[in-house]
């Protein structure tokens, strides 16, 4: 199926600051996205659609829900990520090992959710890979990953800064 390259302009991903952060620090500001043509389309389903995730991610990090599980899910998937980087050599056994401290060290206010809207212009259809159906959230759900994302291709709101005056983090360690 792929893209309609001509008429998506843009793509939408959410993310968390503090997954950004890691991806800038220690695998040379390269992020790994899954992402749509759409940030709100009602057609898609809830678990990927980007206007409903960060919502979610909203709501764990202000009220400090430990039965919600974004915040686990991105842990985990931070910790696969640096695995992934380690056996690929990306990053080192002690690299590695600080991204595990930092990950069990992580405050609710570190997983603020993050928006990259990126130009697919610059990102181009080879490196904009559809989701297999089975990984999707429905048969239906439009879903794509880019694996190396890179500065200079995507804009960034940064809703922690966007919103600090406005949203209250709850002031502890993130899933205690």
């Amino acid at each position: 199926m792929g893209i309609d390259f001509d008429n998506t302009p843009f793509l939408f991903s959410i993310g968390t600051f503090f997954a950004y952060k890691i991806d800038r620090r220690y695998y040379g500001n390269v992020h790994y996205v899954w992402c749509t043509t759409n940030f709100n389309d009602k057609k898609q389903p809830v678990t990927s659609r980007p206007q409903s995730i960060c919502k979610r991610f909203f709501d764990q990090v202000v009220s400090g829900d430990r039965h919600t599980k974004e915040i686990e899910d991105n842990k985990a998937g931070i910790l696969r990520g640096a695995q992934a980087k380690l056996e690929a050599g990306v990053i080192d056994n002690n690299q590695y090992s600080e991204i595990c401290q930092l990950v069990n060290l992580a405050n609710y206010e570190d997983f603020f959710p993050v928006l990259y809207i990126i130009d697919k212009d610059k990102v181009g259809d080879t490196r904009c890979k559809e989701v297999d159906k089975k990984d999707r959230a429905s048969d239906t759900s439009i879903e794509y990953k880019i694996f190396d994302l890179k500065e200079g291709e995507y804009e960034l709101i940064d809703f922690k800064s966007l919103l600090s005056d406005y949203l209250d983090a709850v002031d502890k360690k993130a899933g205690k």
